[in-house]
C-alpha cells in the first residue's frame, strides 16, 4: 500500500523526544494503528541533537521534511541495529547533515552485504555493550540481529528498545504492554535466534525505566521496566502461589483473575 508522509509527534515524556512515524496512508491518521517503521529524534538537556534509526532509504526526503518541523538538525546519529527500516538512509542523512555517526560493532553497516543494504560511508564509532553514548547507555541484546542493542537514559525513565520488543497491540492485543517480536521479523537469522533474542532481554532488568520506545507497535508510557520484568518472568510470577501455567496444565485462571494479576 501507498506510503504517506511521516506524522512527526512530540511525546509527552518530553517536549525535547520526538516520534516520527511512517505507516500508509490507507490506514489514517491515527499512528497507533497497524503496522509502521519509525526514527526518533532526542534533544535532551546536556546532550546533543540525535537521532536514532533513519528508516528506508527511498524515505529520505520524508524524513528531512520531519526534522525540518522539529526545527533542529541533529549532530549525532545512533543505529541500533542492521535491518533495513533502520539503516537504509544512513548514506543519505551523513551527507545531508554531516553528524557523528555510531554503529553496533557487531552491525557495522559498511560490512553488511545483504538486506539489499549498501552503504557507502564508514561510521564514525563503533559501540559494543555497556558504553556511554551521550546521556544514553548501550545495551547490547543480540537475537533479532547479531548487533541489535537498546540505548537507555535511566535519568530520563526511558529505554529506546527498537525491535528488541514490540507493542502488544502489534499482535492484536491492547496497548500498553511488552511482547518479544515474531520469529519471521528475525530477517536473516537462524531459528534458534529468535529463542536467544527473548532469552537476552533479561539484560534489560538491570535497569529501570518508565517509558520503552518502540519502532513497531504502540510504545509504552507507563512502567515499562516493570511490565517487561513481568513479561521475562512470566514462569515465577505465575507459579508463586504454587500454581504454574503451562501447556499441559489442567487448571485454569479466570481472565479477570489473569489481568488482576499481570497488573499487581
Amino acid at each position: 500500500m501507498p506510503e504517506s508522509a511521516p506524522v512527526v509527534r512530540t511525546l509527552d515524556i518530553a517536549d525535547t523526544v520526538y516520534d516520527i512515524t511512517w505507516q500508509t496512508a490507507e490506514e489514517g491518521p491515527d499512528i497507533t494503528q497497524g503496522e509502521r517503521h519509525r526514527s526518533y529524534f532526542f534533544d535532551l538537556p546536556g546532550d546533543v541533537p540525535t537521532l536514532v534509526d533513519t528508516c528506508f532509504q527511498n524515505r529520505a526526503e520524508y524524513l528531512f521534511e520531519a526534522i525540518e518541523q522539529i526545527g533542529v538538525e541533529p549532530e549525532r546519529l545512533i543505529i541500533t541495529h542492521r535491518h533495513l527500516d533502520h539503516v537504509g538512509a544512513f548514506d543519505e542523512v551523513v551527507e545531508r547533515y554531516d553528524l557523528e555517526t555510531w554503529v553496533p560493532e557487531e552491525d557495522n553497516v559498511a560490512e553488511i552485504d545483504d538486506y539489499g543494504i549498501d552503504i557507502e560511508t564508514e561510521p564514525d564509532h563503533l559501540f559494543g555493550d555497556r558504553e556511554q553514548i551521550g546521556r544514553f547507555e548501550t545495551v547490547h541484546v543480540p537475537g533479532h540481529s547479531p548487533g541489535n542493542s537498546v540505548l537507555i537514559d535511566e535519568e530520563a525513565g526511558i529505554a529506546h528498545c527498537a525491535d528488541t520488543v514490540s507493542g502488544s497491540d502489534r499482535r492484536g492485543l491492547p496497548a500498553g504492554y511488552l511482547l518479544h517480536p515474531p520469529q519471521a521479523t528475525h530477517t536473516n537469522q537462524p531459528p534458534e535466534a529468535a529463542v536467544e533474542a527473548e532469552k537476552n532481554l533479561d539484560k534489560l532488568l538491570d535497569y529501570e525505566f518508565d517509558v520503552a520506545l518502540l519502532n513497531h507497535g504502540t510504545p509504552v508510557f507507563e512502567d515499562a521496566s516493570k511490565k517487561l520484568e513481568r513479561y521475562v518472568n512470566f514462569e515465577s510470577n505465575f507459579s508463586g502461589e504454587g500454581r504454574s501455567i503451562h501447556a499441559n496444565d489442567r487448571k485454569t485462571i479466570d481472565a479477570d483473575e489473569l489481568y488482576s494479576r499481570l497488573d499487581e
